[in-house]
This record gives C-alpha cells, sequence and structure tokens, in this order.
C-alpha cells in the first residue's frame, strides 16, 4: 500500500503545480499587455478624450457608472471629491476562474478602480491587487484563502497552481480591460445611451 501511495501522492503534487499547454498559450497571448505598479499591482490604465463635455459633466457620468456598476455586497465607493474630479472604488471579479481537479478552486480577483476627470478628459486607473480563492472539495469543510497578486503565479513563477492561478490571471486581465471598456463607454456616451441621456428632455 505504501509503495502505491508515495507515487500517487507526488501525481498529485506535480499535476497541481503545472502549468498546461493551454495555460502556457494563454498567457503568451496577452504577454506585454500588463505591468506592475510600484507596490506588486497589476495596475491598467486608459486615457480618454471627450471633447465638448466639462468636467462636472464628466464627473457626473462617473460617479453613475459607479452607483450602477459598484452597488453590491462586494464593492464600494471608497473616496469621491468632485473638487478633484476623482472617484475611487473596490470591487471584486467574482469567479474569473473555476479550476476542478481533486478539489475545485474558486478564484475570485479584487480591483480598484479610480476615474480622475477634467475638461473634456479623464484617465481611467484599474489595480488588480488581491485574490480569493475558495477550496471545495474532500473530507473537510471549504476553505477559504486570500493572496496577493504578485505572490500568485505567473507574476511569481515559482507560485503553486500553476494552471488554476494562469487562467484566474489571464480572465482577471481581460476583466481589467471590460472595465476599461465600460467605464470610457460611460464617460463617452452615458451609462444607459446617447438618446437617453441627451440633456434635451
Amino acid at each position: 500500500m505504501k509503495k502505491l501511495f508515495l507515487p500517487i501522492l507526488l501525481l498529485i503534487c506535480l499535476t497541481a503545480n503545472a502549468q498546461s499547454r493551454e495555460t502556457k498559450k494563454m498567457l503568451a497571448s496577452i504577454e506585454g499587455q500588463w505591468e506592475l505598479d510600484d507596490y506588486g499591482n497589476l495596475t491598467y490604465q486608459r486615457i480618454v478624450d471627450v471633447t465638448g463635455l466639462s468636467k462636472d459633466d464628466l464627473f457626473d457620468r462617473a460617479s453613475n457608472y459607479f452607483v450602477y456598476k459598484y452597488g453590491d455586497a462586494n464593492s464600494v465607493i471608497q473616496a469621491k471629491d468632485k473638487e478633484s474630479g476623482t472617484i475611487t472604488g473596490k470591487g471584486q471579479f467574482v469567479d474569473v476562474h473555476i479550476g476542478q481537479s481533486i478539489i475545485t478552486t474558486k478564484v475570485s480577483t479584487w480591483h480598484i478602480l479610480r476615474v480622475d476627470v477634467k475638461e473634456g478628459k479623464a484617465r481611467i486607473l484599474v489595480t488588480l491587487t488581491d485574490y480569493d480563492k475558495i477550496l471545495i472539495g474532500g473530507n473537510t469543510p471549504n476553505s477559504h484563502v486570500s493572496s496577493s497578486i504578485n505572490e500568485e503565479f505567473p507574476i511569481n513563477p515559482k507560485g503553486f497552481s500553476k494552471t488554476v492561478m494562469g487562467k484566474a490571471f489571464y480572465n482577471s486581465h481581460f476583466a481589467a480591460i471590460s472595465t476599461l471598456d465600460g467605464v470610457e463607454k460611460a464617460l463617452k456616451e452615458g451609462n444607459t445611451n446617447v438618446t437617453i441621456e441627451n440633456s434635451d428632455w
């Protein structure tokens, strides 16, 4: 029995730390599209030109975006300063990846969204900070683990669960891009659409 147990345990450990070919291709496809900030977080920036809209108009549109998108238990507006033109919120991209093997790992990603506005222009920053992992399976209760983005693969090449965390990273990357797109659209068109939010009503 012991002779059989050791190879099985070794196989489980190697599989958990291996990176699949699919994951390698996924990560290669976004190489160079992300970078770390001074705190080891993943930060994305986009500058948006919105000619013809005042600072107040842009601030209102950005505020409404937060109301529409940051209204659940996993998100909150942390700072809102109309004079400086800055709004900051914290939220979670829920279940960016669900990995299944011997146990199921559900990964969600915490992020900070910041929008700075001035006359006819805005800057959008999305910063990915931490992962929340829920481990499900086996004979024990579900466990909850949190870790910094920079502790996990691929930012940390020695991180464990390379396939699960590589796919979580890839999906988090596109969740951040989608958020940039959503804020840009809200700033340019409003949070419903251009016709509905027309000022002539």
